[in-house]
């Protein structure tokens, strides 16, 4: 560790190349990218421990694993079906032929990403949380403070900072990077002794007085323990999460008597941010990658796998930009943008289109698809959780031949596209 103290109360650095803030996918793999490199990077964690607190259901793509060689051992449960509740009970099942994606434990999972970052060339250090960054004689300042009794003041100098820090980032703005954002607020608890539960198939849940903006989730970890848990958008309702979700698992009839008996192993909750717009996600200086860079599916708020994807293309451009190349923080941007900016987009406009619809309206669309097996096999068949847009066209196409057998439907396709195009998220 390249660290010298010049008094009990001080460290500093003997001056890295790249510092990366978070100890996340998006960091760990930024940090190892870097230092497979040669770069001096130095990975910074606020918490005591890594991967705590978790903050998500841990589902992720099959495409991943494949991607960045993660090892089979990390997956706790795999996923290859799908049930959809709509508010008035139509329920909607579809499965794939393959696995989709793999549940994780996201503790282990993090603290593996973070060991291979270590075992790339990358310094860890844990339990130091970042209070400031500012640009200083040609260089980056980032200064904070050791957590824990008798903590100790940090300072460092970089060339670069990549900002994984995740949904709440305070650098970019100190740097000047705008990145505006709004944010789901979520909630979900583990339970054991659940019953009737396919372990191969998570359940949604949506509606209005479900998870107003959003919707909730059953994501069973094997036959008896699940993550059940829901966010909301808080412009659409003044109702904390932990109302919604104490009474989805009280009263809803997919549910109630499933999770009764049941017993909560762990509760978590945090935010979930959406990048509005293009906001750019780099500037001289630093990177942003992952949850900070607000890098998720606004339709499911799921952004693992892409964090991992922008963290790895920030530590290559970090490399360029150490190097002298002016032009590696618009690579950088560039290469997140080609490589799932149309997902983060079309996501967008999905969550947008969905949003627009009445709970009566979701009834209906919903069970024009679980009516029509032609719907439902070109869904299972171009479906991917990871890569929604492959989806759609074979999805429009199916609701447009159902609308131009029931005419009366067209009002509610054509109001899902024009509010997905044009309103807000």
């Amino acid at each position: 560790m390249p660290w010298a103290a010049t008094n009990r109360n001080s460290l500093v650095t003997t001056g890295p190349d790249v510092i990366v803030v978070g100890a996340g996918p998006a960091g760990s793999e930024a940090a190892r990218a870097a230092a497979r490199a040669g770069l001096r990077t130095l990975l910074l964690e606020e918490h005591a421990s890594v991967g705590m607190p978790s903050h998500c259901t841990g589902k992720l793509s099959h495409h991943a694993f494949r991607e960045f060689e993660l090892p089979a051992s990390l997956a706790i449960n795999a996923v290859s079906a799908a049930v959809f509740h709509s508010p008035g009970g139509v329920s909607l099942r579809l499965r794939r032929a393959a696995v989709d994606s793999y549940v994780v434990d996201r503790v282990a999972f993090d603290r593996w990403l973070v060991d291979r970052a270590a075992a790339a060339g990358a310094d860890v250090l844990i339990g130091v949380r970042v209070t400031s960054a500012a640009r200083e004689d040609g260089g980056i300042v980032v200064r904070g403070e050791r957590r824990g009794p008798g903590g100790q003041t940090f300072a460092a100098r970089c060339r670069l900072v990549i900002d994984a820090e995740g949904a709440a980032p305070r650098l970019p703005g100190m740097l000047g990077l705008s990145l505006p954002r709004r944010y789901a607020l979520g909630l979900q608890y583990q339970v054991r002794g659940a019953r009737g539960l396919a372990p191969d198939t998570p359940e949604m849940f949506f509606g209005e007085g479900i998870a107003p903006g959003f919707f909730a989730w059953l994501m069973p970890l094997d036959g008896h323990r699940a993550r059940v848990g829901l966010c909301i958008d808080p412009r659409r309702s003044r109702r904390p999460p932990v109302w919604y979700l104490e009474r989805l698992l009280a009263t809803h009839p997919a549910l109630r008597g499933r999770m009764a008996g049941a017993s909560i192993e762990q509760k978590v909750g945090g935010r979930i941010p959406f990048l509005m717009g293009r906001a750019p996600t780099s500037a001289d200086g630093i990177l942003v990658a992952g949850d900070a860079a607000g890098q998720v599916k606004a339709t499911s708020g799921g952004g693992i796998y892409y964090a991992m994807i922008a963290g790895r293309l920030a530590g290559e451009a970090a490399t360029r930009y150490v190097a002298g190349d002016a032009g590696a923080c618009a690579a950088y941007e560039r290469g997140w943008r080609e490589r799932f900016g149309r997902e983060v987009a079309f996501t967008a406009f999905g969550r947008r289109a969905i949003n627009r619809l009445s709970d009566h309206e979701l009834d209906v669309a919903l069970r024009m698809i679980a009516e029509s097996p032609r719907i439902r096999s070109s869904v299972e068949a171009a479906g991917d959780t990871q890569f929604q847009s492959r989806v759609f066209l074979p999805l429009l196409r199916g609701l447009a031949t159902s609308t131009l057998r029931r005419p009366a439907l067209f009002p509610l396709l054509a109001k899902a596209l024009l509010h997905g195009m044009l309103a807000q998220v």
